[in-house]
């Protein structure tokens, strides 16, 4: 289970990341304070202030596109862009959303603000390995072995790097939703996340092109990864299904849900013209075992998608089997997540074993291998 290291090295600019804050709030006014040291204010060109952990500076939509800015009492209007830089780095202030409303959370860097489409965008300029600090935390949580947490930053790091212009025409680099990756905040927890982005700093994984790998994961995948034809209808080079026990025991590895009968069999005659008069397909209805992941329900001459079922029923995964006592469907379910790619707590599992983060990677990613970015950031 062993992952070659490769000697490669992959040439990038410096890694400064440009994050879009909480772009599906539509916030029309927000508010930054408990700044940790000083952060320069300037609105468009003009040097408004300094804030300090005593003061804060609150936005909101203006008229025509602009904003207005109230800082120490004063209030300056028409504004089209504000930037607000810090003193020091590693150091951090809050935000929170005013209209409508979101608690503070805390983030390192700088930040960019404009009124798009009469909603306020946020745009967080941040460093790559302080961003990663966040997003392992948001994505990890805390508790976790070390090794782990090298896993989740290499695949992390890797996904920013592929990604990176996934919102560019947004004005922004990635956004922190979890579509792209969960960064709710900085880094809060233990050092032992700093010590991971510290230990696996520059690495990525790469695919035998060069090119990055795509490095997907989720929570649980109930002891088989899946296709990913089976989630976007397309096959990904170097990611297939494959049996993994480390995680059939853990917290996330099965589920159920129960729906009425008359819900289930009106879903699936409604939208699919299921044959219900058929005594076979009547039978496969409410009496349906799964232990593989398959692509369809029942058979894929019914051409009934699991992840549409995933979806419409908001289940936790698509990797599930059909019972019923006649008046309910249970639906029994592994998994939590797409299955595509890492299992996390499989890979925890693995770690808390005493596996290390390359072997843990070796296991879900065995077609790619490791290399480094060489940029500005590694020379530092």
């Amino acid at each position: 289970m062993a992952l070659l290291v490769g000697l490669g090295v992959f040439f990038a600019q410096a890694q400064s990341m440009r994050i879009g804050l909480f772009p599906n709030q539509k916030f029309t006014k927000i508010k930054f304070a408990n700044a940790l040291d000083s952060y320069f204010i300037l609105a468009d060109t003009t040097f408004i202030g300094v804030m300090d952990h005593f003061s804060f500076c609150e936005i909101s939509k203006g008229t025509n596109g602009t904003m207005d800015v109230v800082f120490q009492g004063t209030k300056t209007i028409g504004v089209k862009e504000v930037k607000i830089i810090a003193s020091q780095r590693e150091k951090s202030l809050e935000i929170s959303g005013l209209s409508p409303g979101m608690k503070a959370r805390a983030f390192e860097g700088d930040f960019l603000v404009r009124s798009v489409n009469g909603v306020l965008l946020m745009v967080n300029l941040v460093d790559l390995e302080t961003y990663l600090e966040g997003v392992v935390e948001s994505e990890a949580g805390t508790g976790q072995k070390l090794e782990y947490y090298k896993v989740q930053a290499i695949i992390s790091r890797t996904f920013a790097m592929k990604s990176k212009q996934k919102h560019v025409k947004e004005g922004f680099d990635l956004c922190n939703q979890v579509h792209c990756q969960a960064y709710l905040h900085k880094r809060n927890g233990a050092p032992i996340i700093d010590s991971a982005i510290k230990a696996t700093r520059g690495q990525i994984m790469i695919q035998q092109d060069s090119s990055f790998a795509p490095t997907f994961f989720s929570a649980n995948c109930g002891g088989q990864t899946c296709e990913p034809s089976h989630v976007w209808n397309a096959s990904i080079s170097g990611l297939s299904s494959f049996c993994d026990t480390f995680c059939i025991y853990t917290k996330q590895a099965a589920w159920t849900k129960q729906l009425p009968l008359s819900q289930w069999k009106s879903y699936l005659v409604e939208k699919y013209h299921y044959p219900i008069d058929d005594s076979i397909s009547a039978a496969l209805m409410v009496n349906w075992t799964s232990n593989t992941r398959p692509a369809f329900l029942f058979h894929p001459g019914y051409g009934i998608p699991m992840r549409d079922i995933r979806e419409h029923f908001n289940l936790k995964s698509a990797f599930f089997s059909v019972s019923s006592d006649g008046t309910m469907v249970t639906l029994s379910g592994k998994g939590y997540g797409h299955g595509v790619g890492l299992c996390q707590e499989g890979a925890m599992k693995m770690a808390r074993l005493s596996y290390s983060y390359n072997q843990i990677l070796g296991f879900y990613f065995p077609s790619y291998h490791l290399s480094l970015i060489a940029s500005d950031y590694l020379l530092e």
